[in-house]
């Protein structure tokens, strides 16, 4: 009887240690190795033109960003990070089958999204949030939108400048008379 007691004592303390190894091993991959605390969102632009007056056009544009990670993140304007919302006319002198370029055109404005809320933007796990901006442009127009976020990593790259990730999302809309 008391070897058997023996023997179920020493198989529970081998199993609690495999479970223990096991679990500090999960904790490793999932917070260090896989990257599940690293900031992810995702972005969608929804645009819609509205008449203004005469031959110019109100283009509402909503910049729609998702937080689908368990994790929580902070872009500060102060470290570097930002989240901008970019205008460029299209040319209309094109030939066929040219390729544009998301950042190709005329800069027509920039906006900083970040600095309404004092140069913080926190999106907190499952957060979605909607910002929105409008811009006047001439009827006939074909205006290409960007909404880039991006954050600085903490690390250096090549010849020691600061590196960043960044996500963005684009659309172009063409501004009927």
């Amino acid at each position: 009887m008391r070897l058997r007691l023996e023997k179920a004592d020493f198989i529970l303390r081998v199993l609690t240690f495999v479970a223990l190894a096991a679990g500090g091993g999960w904790a490793i991959y999932k917070y260090e190795l896989s990257g599940a605390t690293d900031w992810t969102n995702n972005i969608a632009l929804d645009t819609k033109v509205l008449p203004y007056r005469d031959d110019l056009r109100l283009l509402v544009v909503h910049v729609r960003s998702k937080n689908p990670s368990s994790y929580e993140f902070v872009l500060k304007s102060s470290a570097g990070d930002s989240f901008e919302l970019r205008f460029r006319r299209i040319a209309m002198d094109k030939k066929e089958k040219a390729v544009i370029d998301e950042d190709e055109g005329e800069l027509v404005a920039k906006v900083d999204l970040m600095k309404a809320t004092g140069g913080e933007y926190q999106l907190l796990p499952g957060a979605e949030m909607d910002d929105m901006r409008t811009l006047v442009v001439p009827a006939n127009a074909i205006i290409s939108m960007t909404a880039e976020m991006q954050i600085h990593n903490g690390s250096l790259r090549w010849r020691g400048k600061p590196d960043a990730d960044f996500v963005s999302a684009s659309t172009v809309v063409r501004v009927e008379p």
